[in-house]
């Protein structure tokens, strides 16, 4: 059908294939030429000149008017019918290149950051994603067409139906990054060819559509950004959707102005779909997108105000743990978001009891009313309680990892020198499990990252009341680290021994510049109104 199709039209043109040829030749010959004559600008520009060229054509009517500049008569004989059909041609071949290049550096790519933080849901999320689009696909074709097919009208059905798979491409990119969505486009587009009966040109067009939406998306950032990429998608839709029309030398000024207008209503309503629907994706699947982590680091949110003012030390620490676990996860290539969340609500458990925490206590110490085990049962249930309220206050479940495996399997080691030095036998007090934490050990790298600034951030705080020395301050890096790593915390973290070194550097590097030598400020010499400077001593000239 398709070929009797393209035939027909074909056969409609006033002029032969030979004469086609013919003139074809003759006018890339000269638009590369002329080209190629000033400074010798890219081909790729020939193709841009060629379809403006063409859209000219197609709104002009098909007899140049006598005032019109002269060409040759070769070209003015072709153009009614061959220059449109040259221009949408090159168009649609630069549309190829851009979508089998994209395809192969996204999949080239390593896995992106949200991939990662959304391991556990990603085949749920990709699964539905494709039944979805196949199905809101599918069920309205009929209703469009009439025939479930796309033969009749391809290019502005195509426009149409191309709406849920671009959105599903747009939710993809968001949530799993753009090498899972780029094969999902291609899915989708391979699986709407063969369910809709329709010509290959059909899963071309959604397949290179929702390419070109997955790069669109993953260039901006925010709820602004989403329609500047909808706005980006639309114009791609709108040129594309322009192409083929005048490939196939079909249509008349109407059809051009209808197929503009479909595009950009096409980018716009699957950008805003994908708004629509990411809240509810991300409940769903327990999913993070990167606004739902920018809205996690208002320090306004509900359970950051209760932990500042029941709790404002661990607050405090919370914050500088923070900024040192921002500037580690830049420096390994890490989501810095992510960390820095993760840093706001590690402890949040603590508000629970400040008073049982040095950083909050004012007074006195109430531990030296307790015994060490019952200090170490304390420490322990800070965890068990920070988790219960992430839950309650509906923290993803990533954050909520971060509460324990930053302690991992710890030895709270001041409680257990303690009991072993109350201890009358030593020998029978049994093993140091009643004073580690429950665990686990960090599972991931931020979560790594947060253990590792921890440690660092407490152990700088000590450090301060003395001289903190760059050495010291190094080497102060260098015990903390050593000893995380012989206690075997990191065993089941993905960190490298490269990165590791990368984070130590980079902790070192921010502790110096925080707690550099101040010089000591003498007092001011400025006189109050109606005194005088006191003289200089040592004989020296008054210093008015």
């Amino acid at each position: 059908m398709l070929s009797d199709t393209v035939s027909s039209r074909r056969s409609s043109r006033p002029m032969s294939d030979m004469k086609i040829r013919t003139m074809a030749k003759g006018l890339l010959q000269t638009g590369l030429s002329e080209l190629k004559r000033k400074n010798r600008i890219p081909i790729l520009l020939s193709s841009i000149v060629l379809f403006v060229g063409g859209i000219v054509w197609a709104f002009l009517p098909p007899i140049l008017s006598p005032s019109s500049p002269p060409v040759s008569t070769a070209l003015h004989q072709a153009a009614p019918a061959t220059l449109p059909f040259l221009s949408g041609a090159c168009l649609i071949t630069l549309m190829t290149f851009f979508s089998i290049y994209s395809l192969a550096e996204n999949l080239q790519n390593p896995p992106g950051a949200f991939e990662k933080i959304n391991r556990k849901p990603s085949r749920h999320i990709f699964f539905s994603l494709i039944a979805a689009t196949l199905l809101l696909t599918i069920l309205p074709a009929p209703w469009i067409n009439g025939t479930g097919s796309m033969i009749n009208d391809p290019e502005e059905n195509a426009t149409l139906l191309s709406i849920p798979a671009l959105t599903a491409c747009i939710l993809a990119t968001l949530l799993l990054g753009k090498r899972v969505a780029t094969i999902l486009s291609v899915i989708i587009g391979v699986s709407l060819t063969v369910l809709l009966r329709s010509p290959s040109w059909t899963g071309f067009f959604i397949m290179v559509s929702g390419i070109f939406s997955t790069n669109a998306a993953s260039l901006f950032k925010g709820r602004i950004g989403f329609i500047k990429s909808g706005l980006l998608t639309g114009v791609f839709l709108a040129i594309f959707s322009l192409s083929v029309h005048l490939f196939w030398n079909s249509g008349n000024r109407f059809d051009f102005i209808q197929s503009i207008i479909s595009g950009l209503s096409a980018g716009l309503i699957s950008t805003l779909a994908a708004i629509f629907f990411l809240p509810l994706m991300e409940k769903v699947f327990g999913a993070l997108s990167d606004m739902a982590l920018t809205e996690l680091l208002d320090v306004n949110h509900p359970l950051l105000r209760e932990f500042y003012l029941k709790a404002p030390g661990s607050y405090q620490h919370s914050m500088s743990l923070a900024y040192l676990s921002e500037a580690a996860a830049i420096s390994i290539a890490e989501n810095p978001k992510l960390a820095r969340i993760s840093a706001y609500f590690h402890d949040v458990g603590k508000m629970e009891r400040p008073q049982y925490f040095i950083e909050n206590q004012a007074a006195y110490n109430r531990h030296e009313l307790l015994t060490p085990r019952m200090s170490a049962l304390i420490l322990i249930d800070h965890v068990r309680r920070g988790m219960d309220i992430g839950h309650r206050y509906r923290l993803p479940q990533i954050v909520i990892d971060a509460i324990p495996e930053h302690h991992g399997t710890r030895l709270m080691q001041f409680f257990y020198r303690k009991a072993f030095d109350q201890e009358s036998e030593p020998h029978k007090m049994g093993p140091d499990s009643d004073f580690r934490y429950p665990g686990p050990k960090p599972h991931s790298k931020i979560t790594a990252i947060i253990m590792l600034a921890d440690a660092v951030e407490a152990a700088g705080r000590v450090l301060q009341r003395s001289s903190p020395t760059p050495s010291r301050i190094q080497g102060m890096i260098e015990d903390v680290f050593s000893d995380i790593i012989r206690d075997g915390q990191l065993d089941e973290s993905p960190l490298t021994l490269e990165e590791i070194a990368v984070i130590k550097s980079t902790f070192t590097q921010i502790l110096v510049s925080i707690y550099h030598h101040r010089i000591p400020y003498p007092k001011s010499l400025s006189p109050r109104s109606g005194e005088r400077l006191p003289a200089r001593k040592e004989g020296v000239l008054d210093a008015r």
